[in-house]
């Protein structure tokens, strides 16, 4: 339950943090027309049972996930 309020209680993004996240998302190919710049926190809420390796986006090349 706490982990599903994080995002919440997080301070909003901060200019500096929606460039950076942004790049990430390009990077991966996650960016839509509708909605060029991410403007709100990521959050992944991950299942209980999750490996460490897969926690860290283990595989051979890692990257984000799309949504």
């Amino acid at each position: 339950m706490i982990a599903k309020r994080i995002p919440t209680i997080l301070p909003d993004l901060s200019f500096d943090e929606c460039l950076e996240i942004t790049k990430i998302h390009s990077i991966a190919g996650n960016l839509s027309e509708k909605n060029p710049v991410i403007n709100i926190r990521p959050f992944r809420s991950p299942h209980h049972t999750i490996s460490t390796v897969s926690l860290v986006g283990g595989g051979r090349y890692p990257k984000p996930r799309r949504n």
